[in-house]
Parts: C-alpha cells; structure tokens; sequence
C-alpha cells in the first residue's frame, strides 16, 4: 500500500522533477514554457486550460502533468481543489480496507 500526504507546493515541486525526467519539460523552462509542453501533449491551448482542457490523453505519468498543468495555470483553484481533499484522502483505501474487514468476520 502507498500513499502519502503533501503540502500541494513540495506536490508540484515532485511533480515537475517527474516530467523533467521523462523530458516533457526541462529544468531550464520557464513556467510559461513547461505550461505550453504539457498544454501540447493534451492537445489543448495554454488559455485558461483549467476551464477549457479535458487533460483527458493518457501516457506516463499524466496525472502528474495534470497536476501541474493545473498548477501552473490556476493556482489557487488548484490549490482549493487540493486541500479539500483533506479528510477524504485515500478513500478508496479506506472502502477497500472496510469491505475486507465486513468479509473476514472477525
């Protein structure tokens, strides 16, 4: 099992180091640039991408490029997004962990 807990800034920063690797983005990019690489990959313009891209094309590591497309195009809704899983975080494993317990009648 893995999951773990981050303030969203140390989240983006991890984010960005990832898609550095896979050279999507460089470490020498601007953020604007790093935006309109990963914009690219989804097909989608750099205008207001939170309200306009699906961000629905998959390859490795996109939810990570999804993310920080999403930070580096509207921070604070990323960021109220973010934080409002706070709570509810890792439910899946909180069912998942439920439901085996209800079927091994202990």
């Amino acid at each position: 099992v893995h999951y773990h807990w981050r303030c969203i800034e140390i989240d983006a920063e991890n984010s960005r180091r990832v898609l550095e690797r896979h050279n999507y983005i460089s470490p020498a990019d601007s953020d604007e640039q790093a935006k309109a690489k990963l914009a690219e990959k989804f097909k989608c313009s750099t205008e207001d991408v939170c309200n306009t891209c699906p961000l629905e094309i998959v390859f490795p590591s996109n939810h990570k490029a999804r993310f920080y497309l999403k930070w580096l195009d509207c921070k604070e809704q990323t960021k109220k997004e973010y934080y409002a899983r706070e709570g509810n975080f890792n439910m899946d494993l909180n069912n998942f962990l439920k439901e085996s317990y209800d079927r091994s009648d202990v």
